[in-house]
């Protein structure tokens, strides 16, 4: 999965599921906690003064493959 543009940016604040597959604890694109999860890149988030906060995330197997 490629990082996301700069356009793209998530604002702040997410919701509970949005902040777990930040956090890199669930999958990135389906919100799967079954793994192996892998590196899957990075997603943004932007702070209410204009600020931008980078991500690693991670994806579930069958995403990582999709991504590959």
């Amino acid at each position: 999965m490629a990082d996301t543009a700069s356009g793209d940016a998530l604002a702040l604040p997410v919701d509970g599921q949005l902040l777990a597959r930040l956090r890199g604890v669930a999958c990135i694109t389906c919100g799967s906690t079954d793994g192996p999860l892998a590196p899957a890149g990075h997603r943004y988030t932007t702070t209410c003064l204009g600020g931008r906060l980078g991500w690693a995330v991670v994806a579930c197997p069958a995403h990582t493959e999709a991504a590959a």
